[in-house]
């Protein structure tokens, strides 16, 4: 018992040591401090790896004079999944941007994963890979201080249309949200009329079969199914107007079938920038993107 005791004494002191630390910190520069941290290379199945980015409890002046054991836990966070682009054919789940960083200020806990890749695998097996990892944060998340029961997917590109494609065929349980970034893929039936033929690398990840089009299409599942979670779309100015209607088309969709759904117009973006410029001050589309977390996440 005595031991015990001392354990916990221990472990107190050392918890008012590190407050009382980082005390001086901000009262020498007058910021907030932020203790974050990277769990990376988490292997979730198959050989696959995610990398989950952990929100630091926030410390000013005014917090540790109300709390001094402000590292000492707090409320599970929400959990953003990210999917990365490059096409279905390349790309790591290391290209997060300035997400980390931005999302982590917000309070969130952002899991950035990786997928098989075309020709290794088909977007079936993509699919699958993604509702896997869904399914590892969901029972696995929790030890690292993420809510199961608030998880939101975001992809950009190829990953956009991933994790539409996994919410469209009930591959990924019940999420708070999605958040498809700039592709055009939702239908790929339409995307081929309007293009008169598939360009790099959409004929390479989708091939030249037809049925393959519609198999690999949100639509497809969205024109039958129900009970989808709230989305929110972004796109781009490129290609103009074709990605503008493929997404509005998509997303005119799912609010027939009874979806929460809104568009972000970026028009004055380009396909890259609408991924870069994430997380910046002041940046439309990373206030249309906070605006929908706080409300799906609450």
């Amino acid at each position: 018992m005595h031991h015990v005791a001392f354990a916990r004494t221990d472990r107190l002191f050392i918890l008012c040591l590190l407050t009382l630390l980082a005390l001086i910190a901000v009262a020498m520069t007058g910021m907030p401090a932020r203790a974050g941290a990277l769990q990376e290379g988490v292997n979730y199945g198959g050989g696959l790896a995610l990398d989950i980015h952990q929100p630091g409890e926030e410390v000013t002046r005014a917090s540790l004079g109300l709390n001094l054991f402000a590292f000492a836990g707090s409320r599970p966070k929400p959990v953003v999944i990210y999917a990365h682009g490059g096409g279905w054919v390349k790309g790591s789940r290391k290209k997060v941007y300035s997400l980390p960083e931005w999302l982590n200020s917000k309070g969130y806990l952002l899991v950035s994963i990786d997928y098989r890749k075309v020709p290794a695998t088909t977007i079936d097996g993509q699919a699958r890979d993604l509702a896997q990892a869904v399914s590892w944060v969901r029972a696995n998340i929790g030890r690292y201080g993420g809510d199961p029961s608030r998880i939101v997917l975001m992809g950009h590109s190829a990953g956009a249309h991933l994790v539409a494609l996994g919410a469209a065929r009930g591959m990924v349980g019940n999420v708070r949200g999605v958040i498809p970034n700039d592709v055009q893929a939702y239908d790929m039936v339409a995307y081929a009329g309007m293009r008169g033929s598939l360009g790099y690398p959409y004929i390479n990840a989708f091939g030249s079969n037809p049925d393959d089009w519609v198999r690999w299409s949100p639509v497809t599942y969205a024109r039958r199914g129900s009970g989808f979670p709230p989305h929110l779309f972004l796109h781009s100015g490129s290609n103009g107007e074709r990605r503008r209607a493929l997404t509005n088309g998509y997303a005119n969709l799912l609010r027939a079938r009874g979806a929460q759904v809104a568009v972000f117009d970026g028009g004055r973006y380009t396909h890259g920038s609408i991924a870069r410029k994430l997380g910046q001050p002041g940046d439309p589309a990373t206030l249309a993107v906070e605006r929908f977390l706080e409300q799906v996440t609450r």
